[in-house]
């Protein structure tokens, strides 16, 4: 007679239990969110939608040099005296004509719309160069966001193991004091040290909210329902030589890819301006069956060549040669620019790749001294050959040092995965849960 109630009971629960409590959690690695930025990222859609506008006017213009077949068709009624005072008296005009056929014209020579098809060819690559920019660049953004919010977390952890040590040096000064071994003093400086812990506390949890807010903008999710998976790495790998890493730049980056393909694309318009002093060279065919009410109806056929040269323009020509060669020109000045901007770009990333491995060189080092210290200080303490204030000087060194230490393991996957940015490359560093690896 329970059972019954009880089941009722348990699915009223069910039914009444908000269904976020119901779903669990995603989980999201970097390579998911970078995934997903490519998905949604706003600014590489709209690229690939500009590259489908780029590969129709290609098509476009390939159109021009392809076979043109057509059918044609015709009714006509004429004046029977329409050429009354110059024909025979006598003499029937036809009144009716009906024409059918189909005509047939191809393109044999013009040097303009052979340039125009290959410039816009190499517009739809120079556009798929940027697709391919966009694209890296919502990587690192994302990769770069994800960085921040493992930051947060391991600040946060930090934070946490640094007050857990002034809440236990708080509760060990206290029964000190309680004993009358050390003075009120150095129970408020442990106080206050437990109380600025936590404060360093709330403040860290604070930034990961914040950078798992950027997150999930760049992942187009406008509700935080998922929890980044990872950790910083634990480790920096050796800075790459500058000369290598720039041939790779220069070999890979989309930027400087796509301002090379608008270097020739600018070349190409250029051959099509000096094409249209050229002369045009095309054929054409027609056949189809001609019938009048005089006459009957017989099948007719036309075939020939025709050639168009221009004389004289008003200097219309020479405008557009002109045109196009400064924008020849002016393509070339931006690659220039572009090559240099990757160059001081690279050099920066690289910069603060070593900056960041000499960081987490010296955070160690100062690490394994602050621990000492401390270690120290509280034995001292013990003894009363030391105050609150030693003990609290060396657990915040502690604190800073390992702060520092994650500061400078987040600056370096940041310069990696700029690097990698730069070099045209997907980030390449590994931020698994187990612990991320160079």
């Amino acid at each position: 007679m329970i059972v019954i109630p009880l089941f009722t009971f348990f699915l009223l629960f069910l039914l009444v239990l908000p269904g976020n409590q119901l779903r669990a959690t995603e989980v999201l690695t970097l390579q998911d969110a970078i995934r997903e930025s490519l998905e949604r990222n706003p600014s590489a859609g709209m690229e690939r939608e500009r590259l489908r506008q780029f590969e129709a006017d290609y098509r476009s213009t390939r159109a021009g040099l392809l076979p043109h077949l057509s059918a044609v068709a015709s009714y006509t009624r004429l004046a029977p005296d329409r050429l009354a005072m110059t024909s025979q008296p006598g003499a029937a005009l036809y009144e009716r004509e009906v024409y059918g056929g189909i005509g047939l014209s191809q393109l044999l020579f013009d040097g303009k719309t052979v340039a125009l098809r290959k410039a816009a060819s190499t517009a739809a690559l120079a556009q798929e160069e940027l697709v391919a920019s966009m694209e890296n660049l919502a990587a690192y953004q994302t990769a770069k966001a994800f960085i921040q919010v493992l930051e947060a977390r391991t600040l946060f952890q930090t934070s946490a193991k640094a007050a857990e040590r002034a809440r236990a040096f708080e509760e060990m000064t206290s029964t000190y004091f309680n004993a009358g071994k050390v003075t009120r003093l150095d129970l408020l400086q442990a106080r206050s040290g437990r109380l600025e812990a936590e404060a360093s506390l709330v403040r860290a949890k604070e930034l990961e909210h914040s950078a798992m807010a950027l997150l999930g903008a760049l992942i187009g999710r406008e509700d935080l329902d998922f929890k980044a998976d990872g950790c910083l790495p634990d480790a920096v790998a050796p800075v790459p030589p500058y000369s290598m890493a720039i041939k790779s730049a220069m070999a890979r980056n989309p930027d400087i890819l796509r301002l090379r393909k608008l270097i020739e694309r600018a070349g190409h318009t250029a051959d099509a301006a000096r094409g249209a002093r050229y002369p045009t060279v095309g054929a054409k065919a027609n056949w189809g069956y001609r019938d009048r009410d005089l006459g009957g109806g017989e099948r007719e056929w036309t075939a020939g060549l025709q050639l168009d040269l221009p004389i004289y323009d008003g200097g219309a020509i020479g405008a557009g040669i002109a045109k196009s060669e400064a924008s020849l020109a002016e393509s070339r000045e931006a690659e220039r620019a572009g090559r240099l901007a990757v160059q001081s770009q690279l050099r920066s990333e690289l910069s603060a790749w070593r900056t960041a491995a000499a960081d987490v060189r010296a955070a160690e080092e100062s690490i394994a001294a602050a621990r000492e210290a401390l270690d120290a200080a509280e034995t001292l303490y013990r003894f009363g050959k030391a105050t609150a204030l030693d003990v609290l000087s060396a657990q915040l060194d502690l604190a800073k040092a390992e702060t520092l230490r994650t500061g400078a393991l987040a600056d370096y996957a940041i310069a990696r995965s700029g690097t990698d940015l730069l070099i045209g490359a997907a980030p390449a560093i590994n931020l698994n849960s187990q612990g991320g690896t160079p």
